[in-house]
């Protein structure tokens, strides 16, 4: 009976102690699940860095231009509707800059001239709830005083000059002056939108919000492909700069630009290079007649 039991006594404890410890295999296997978790972890981390600076290095690239096109379509820039208060004080002050003095020296009776003051103001606000007829009725209704035209000469010149002289600061000023007296003026919008970027002006939506809403205003005209269905701008420059802008067509493919007269109406036809060899594509815009709105220049 004694080696019977001795066996079950060594038996039991073999048992045992194969239950209590894990073999090397084991042991092994067990480590590898960690060190492989590890790898995928270190690795994440690596790829979310690389990541993480690819998007840095983009949103730098992106800081230093924009496309105006996808902004249209995302409406990137920061809109947003005044209150009354708002409107009543800026309608006030767009009389007041426009004319002169430290106090509104104008006082706008009629109902077409207080919509019309009322909507440039909202213009100058970045108000997204301006339709796209507001937008064309603003575009198309200008100053008509005489001097008006040398004096948005006179002050893109001197922005250019200024931006030349990498005076950037009193530029962006000048420009403000001119948006002042033409709140619609793409050329002049154009420069702000670029300076206001460099110099980070909070400015810089505002500006965008009315670049895209009168390019996108334009475009719904018509697609330019014949006289019947130009595309309607105010002058030969805002067919050019709708042209490399909108339709993002480089200036050098800009072959020649012409002024057309088709069935008693005025047009631009731009002419640029085609995608094939030797091949081009004429692009036509109607210069649309403005309206002078009688109450803005009405003392």
């Amino acid at each position: 009976m004694r080696p019977i039991h001795s066996k079950i006594t060594l038996l039991l404890a073999a048992l045992s102690l194969s239950l209590s410890v894990p073999s090397i295999g084991e042991a092994r296997s067990r480590k590898k699940p960690t060190t492989s978790t590890s790898k995928k972890a270190s690795s994440k981390s690596s790829k979310s860095k690389s990541s993480a600076k690819s998007s840095h290095s983009s949103s730098r690239r992106g800081r230093h231009s924009y496309n105006i096109r996808s902004r249209a379509r995302g409406r990137y820039y920061a809109a947003q509707a005044p209150s009354e208060e708002q409107l009543e004080k800026m309608r006030q002050d767009s009389i007041r800059l426009r004319t002169g003095g430290t106090a509104p020296v104008q006082k706008v009776s009629e109902k077409s001239a207080q919509s019309n003051e009322l909507l440039t103001t909202r213009f100058r606000r970045a108000d997204s709830t301006l339709s796209r007829a507001d937008i064309r009725e603003l575009y198309f209704s200008v100053d008509g005083r005489e001097d008006t035209a040398p004096f948005l000469s006179k002050i893109e010149a001197e922005a250019d000059r200024l931006i030349e002289g990498k005076n950037f600061t009193e530029a962006l000023k000048a420009v403000q002056q001119g948006l002042w007296r033409n709140p619609t003026h793409i050329g002049l919008i154009k420069r702000a939108c670029d300076l206001s970027l460099h110099l980070k002006s909070s400015r810089f939506n505002v500006y965008m919000y009315q670049l895209v809403e009168l390019l996108s205003m334009i475009a719904h005209t018509g697609d330019g492909s014949s006289f019947d269905k130009a595309i309607q701008v105010r002058s030969l420059d805002d067919a050019l700069l709708f042209e490399q802008h909108w339709n993002e067509t480089p200036r050098e493919e800009i072959l020649s630009s012409r002024e057309q007269t088709n069935k008693g109406k005025d047009y631009v036809v731009v002419e640029i290079q085609g995608s094939g060899k030797g091949k081009t594509q004429q692009h036509y815009y109607l210069i649309q007649p403005t309206l002078t709105p009688s109450a803005t220049t009405k003392k």
